[in-house]
């Protein structure tokens, strides 16, 4: 092999990686869920029936809490996106903005470290 071609193939895995550094990783600096505001819209859209903090019970004793729902090893940021946006008899249908939706379900993830 010629020293060109090494340099050349060097220089085609570092620009593999720095792609995929962006494809990957940008994308999820950028959609950082904002705790808080996900337990503003917790208050507002869930409470109603939902113990949305650690040691609460909701007013609707059928629905989970929201410690109950992260404690569950099926939940996901996934799961719960698809949870939250496909119609359920028992729940409001409510839309969330993809702001809004990361912040909830960031929030509600986040309940697994404290359950």
């Amino acid at each position: 092999m010629s020293r060109g071609s090494i340099h050349e193939q060097a220089n085609s895995i570092r620009v593999g990686f720095a792609v995929a550094f962006f494809v990957v990783l940008a994308p999820a600096a950028s959609s950082a869920a904002d705790l808080a505001a996900g337990e503003l819209l917790a208050d507002k859209w869930c409470a109603e029936c939902h113990g949305v903090r650690g040691g609460r019970l909701g007013p609707n004793l059928a629905a989970p809490t929201f410690p109950e729902l992260a404690a569950e090893p099926s939940i996901t940021a996934y799961s719960l996106r698809a949870l939250l946006r496909a119609p359920h008899e028992t729940m409001p249908q409510i839309t969330f903005t993809p702001d809004e939706m990361e912040d909830i379900v960031g929030y509600i993830i986040s309940l697994k470290l404290h359950h």
